[in-house]
């Protein structure tokens, strides 16, 4: 049972919040009059401990630090520069800012992840600080106005292939978000750059649904998505249940590294394939986007890799994981039916064009590998001859 209202009051079950707590208003407030800290604050004895300590003795943290704005203004760099505040490799079991100070009495707080090996890279201040600076706006910096008319096929192919766009950004943000509170606030970062990444999610979501809307077309095939989640042991609801979702590690990898690294070869593809200024300047917004999240990635899992405990186990283990991840987004993207022929429309210009059009699609697959396998082993993890990923796709 979860309890909460401390110093007298009414204890109530907060695990049944439809049920009042038994006593009245007036009741209540006799209950918070009555509290010791509340007594000697009406007679004028404020505790103000806070107040009277001397900084980094405990329950203050520090003083007479001035962060100096540098030419973008102040960044979580420059604070970090003024306070020397930087990371150690494990969080306090409390909830705390990093460098605060806080009573023996704030008790303990059983974070799940404390360690910086599980979530650092090295560039991660610097990639909330540019998700910052370069948000835009799917309503007001799209030139909607711009949107020309599509033949048909080709309005079809695309309405397609942006609502299975769609369904991929919903499954990065239901598998990401309920790692925020998993994080140890000693470790803002992480939480600041999730939290970022989860609003590109949502805009890539609203730009790709509201182009399908805008030119005469409509929201196409949904891919099955729920389908092979269930076939990986999770499902649309419980994504976390997932095994590919077991750990940040886990969640990381096969997120930022492989999900997001095929994706964002998609959306440089669907670059190519926008017959529309429109369609090309969506693809190049949210393209920028993505390389950030893939930057994170990747440089978490060299992080990972240099500093974990034991590099060995974790780079056998990870291995393990990318078995699994490689055949599981391979059959959810590359080879879902709706979105070939999608993208071999497009890269045909138009149906008439489709063979021609689902050779070009084969040649973006194998870049992709090229630029998966490529981009791991820079961050230490050599998957050349074990990448489950064919050589080529089989049509």
């Amino acid at each position: 049972m979860v309890e909460t209202m401390e110093a007298g009051a009414e204890r109530v079950d907060a695990s049944q919040p439809h049920r009042r707590p038994q006593l009245t208003a007036g009741e209540f407030a006799a209950k918070i009059a009555a509290n010791p800290y509340i007594a000697d604050l009406r007679s004028g004895n404020a505790d103000l401990r806070w107040f009277k300590a001397k900084p980094g003795e405990g329950v203050w943290g520090s003083w007479g630090v001035r962060a100096v704005p540098s030419r973008r203004g102040i960044t979580l760099m420059d604070i970090e520069r003024a306070a020397g505040t930087e990371p150690g490799p494990e969080g306090p079991s409390v909830t705390a800012p990093r460098g605060a100070g806080y009573a023996d009495d704030i008790g303990t707080s059983p974070w799940e992840i404390n360690g910086k090996w599980e979530v650092w890279a090295d560039n991660l201040v610097t990639l909330y600080e540019e998700a910052c600076s370069r948000q835009w706006n799917a309503t007001a910096d799209i030139d909607w106005s711009r949107l020309e008319p599509l033949p048909n096929d080709l309005e079809r192919a695309l309405c397609q292939y942006n609502t299975f766009l769609t369904m991929g950004e919903y499954l990065a943000t239901d598998v990401l978000a309920p790692w925020l509170p998993r994080f140890n606030t000693y470790f803002h970062e992480i939480k600041l750059f999730i939290a970022s990444q989860a609003m590109d999610e949502a805009r890539h979501t609203e730009v790709f649904r509201k182009r399908i809307y805008a030119n005469g077309g409509g929201m196409g095939m949904a891919i099955k998505l729920g389908g092979a989640l269930a076939r990986a042991g999770g499902g649309m609801a419980n994504a976390a249940s997932n095994p590919l979702f077991s750990s940040w590690r886990d969640v990381s990898f096969a997120i930022h590294v492989v999900f997001e690294g095929a994706i964002l070869s998609m959306f440089r593809f669907g670059e190519f394939l926008g017959k529309t200024d429109v369609d090309k300047q969506i693809f190049r917004m949210v393209m920028q986007d993505e390389a950030r999240h893939v930057s994170y990635g990747t440089m978490h899992l060299k992080f990972l890799l240099d500093n974990a405990p034991d590099p060995e186990s974790e780079r056998e283990r990870l291995h393990a994981l990318a078995d699994i991840a490689e055949v599981f987004f391979l059959d959810l993207f590359f080879l879902q039916p709706g979105t070939i022929e999608s993208c071999a429309i497009l890269a045909g210009d138009g149906l008439d064009g489709f063979a021609q059009g689902l050779e070009t699609y084969k040649s973006v697959y194998k870049k992709m590998r090229e630029e998966y396998l490529s981009r791991i082993k820079r961050a230490g993890l050599d998957r050349s001859q074990k990448c489950m990923f064919p050589l080529e796709l089989p049509f």
